[in-house]
């Protein structure tokens, strides 16, 4: 990686997220198309047919959309491996921009657990009979526990990289 490759890989970064947001939405759009086929089973009103066919065209173009992402990121990355080698500046240049994203990523899974106990509360709130619920909430802990240790593990590596780009730099004294 060169210093000219720090946008390469920023723009590499975007498309991914793009990629990773285009997935939830096409599965929050696959979801609403099965409830729509549920809804409108035997239904023949054009209106609802149409709807159909648009949920489902939809999903075809978001699935090619997606695919044509991660090839364009794919050649990107695999024309990365055959490049000069890169100077500190660059190094530096590149490593910040993955703390900063890093960084970003923590602050916003950091936010998902308390988001998560607060529907479980909600769940729990309903007060609906049966044990599913609670069983429920429970998974749902478990999963916000994991983030809250993903969110640490993410701000421990903003950390390091801090320290060994501040070290690489000058700015601070180099870590090992």
């Amino acid at each position: 990686m060169t210093d000219s490759d720090v946008p390469a890989a920023s723009a590499i970064w975007a498309a991914e997220q793009v990629t990773g947001e285009l997935r939830e939405t096409y599965l929050a759009v696959a979801a609403a198309t099965v409830l729509l086929e549920r809804l409108s089973a035997g239904c023949a009103h054009p209106a609802i047919r149409q709807a159909r066919r648009s949920g489902e065209d939809a999903l075809d173009l978001a699935g090619d959309a997606e695919q044509q992402l991660r090839d364009g990121v794919g050649r990107l990355r695999a024309e990365a491996g055959s490049e000069e080698p890169v100077t500190i500046g660059g190094l530096v240049a590149a490593l910040d921009i993955v703390r900063d994203r890093l960084g970003a990523a923590a602050t916003r899974i950091g936010r998902f657990p308390a988001r998560i106990t607060t529907a479980g509360q909600q769940l729990l709130d309903a007060d609906r009979p049966g044990l599913l619920d609670d069983a429920v909430t429970e998974q749902w802990q478990q999963a916000a526990g994991q983030l809250d240790l993903m969110a640490e593990s993410l701000t421990a590596a903003v950390a390091a990289l801090a320290a060994y780009t501040g070290g690489l730099s000058g700015a601070e004294p180099a870590t090992t």
